[in-house]
């Protein structure tokens, strides 16, 4: 079993005592890593380095690629008709698809039609124009924290 070797190393030992087991761990390099800390310690750098690199892929990669993923999808279904908001906030109708950008209606003037790229549209979504606020949807609860106090 070479797994268990590689978590209880040289130092540690299992003795038996009253019945049940008991690990003692001698008190040089007791640690996880055990004699890889001691022979190699550049070892030891390059796997924290490796664990480093994973945890960020995790936190921060993975989660921008599924977001780009989902925003050229709902690129694509962007259709003629179809009411879009920009990234820099404005409003436009859709009149025309091309390979690379979508020709887009700004304003009440029909005349006005500005070629965007694929890329700068936001979000597919009609611009309210009442003066009242849109509904707001439920807010779920707030579970406790560990930390918080009863209020």
């Amino acid at each position: 079993m070479p797994f268990v070797h590689f978590l209880l190393d040289s130092s540690t030992t299992i003795l038996p005592s009253s019945g049940d087991a008991t690990t003692t761990t001698a008190a040089s390099g007791g640690n996880i890593f055990g004699s890889l800390a001691s022979s190699n310690p550049v070892m030891l750098i390059v796997l924290y380095c490796v664990l480093l690199v994973g945890v960020m892929y995790f936190l921060s990669v993975r989660p921008n690629q599924k977001r780009e993923k989902q925003m050229a999808e709902m690129r694509s279904s962007i259709g003629v008709g179809d009411s879009v908001i920009t990234n820099s906030g404005m409003f436009g109708k859709v009149v025309d698809v091309t390979y690379e950008c979508f020709i887009v209606e700004f304003g009440m003037n029909k005349g006005v039609r500005v070629p965007v790229a694929k890329s700068e549209v936001f979000a597919k979504r009609e611009p309210n124009l009442s003066n009242e606020a849109p509904p707001q949807a439920e807010q779920p609860k707030k579970k406790k924290s560990l930390f918080s106090r009863g209020e």
